[in-house]
């Protein structure tokens, strides 16, 4: 399965301690540079910038052809249009991606969406995690949480 991932999934995964999910999930995860410079930035996290440093294996970084990037929407941020460009590019299966005006555009570009919740979701469905604490620490970040959506998704582990 061929993984596409956006700043935002890995961002989020590694604050609330679940980038692991990832290789375990998907085996492996493909980036464009973009998001390797967005995770790198000087404005993220102390624990972001150190998970990256430690170069996971199981992440590959890519290069994103110039030409690639002309026809995705410009209103997006650099990370989002390039991991839309390297999913059409590599044909991915699936991209890893929060943002909603970026999950349109994927979806317009005919690919498959899922973003931190839909990851969490599927690993709250296989027993990999305690739902009540990672959606706690989630809580904890500026990730948008919309509370209904969240008793949605995770209902059947929030009310145990």
């Amino acid at each position: 399965m061929i993984v596409i991932a956006d700043t935002a999934p890995l961002h989020y995964l590694v604050l609330v301690q679940q980038e692991g999910l990832l290789p375990a999930l998907y085996h492996q995860v493909v980036v464009p540079e973009a998001v390797v410079r967005e995770l790198s930035a000087q404005s993220a996290p102390r624990e972001v910038t150190k998970w990256l440093a430690g170069n996971p294996a199981w992440l590959v970084v890519r290069q994103v052809a110039a030409e690639s990037l002309a026809p995705i929407s410009g209103d997006l941020d650099e990370g989002e249009r390039a991991a839309i460009a390297l999913a059409k590019q590599i044909q991915a299966d699936v991209i890893l991606i929060d943002d909603q005006a970026g999950r349109a555009e994927a979806r317009r570009w005919k690919l498959r969406v899922t973003g931190t919740l839909g990851i969490l979701r599927v690993a709250a469905e296989r027993g990999m995690i305690d739902v009540p604490a990672v959606i706690g620490r989630l809580r904890s970040t500026s990730f948008y949480l919309d509370e209904n959506l969240i008793a949605t998704i995770f209902r059947d582990w929030l009310n145990r």
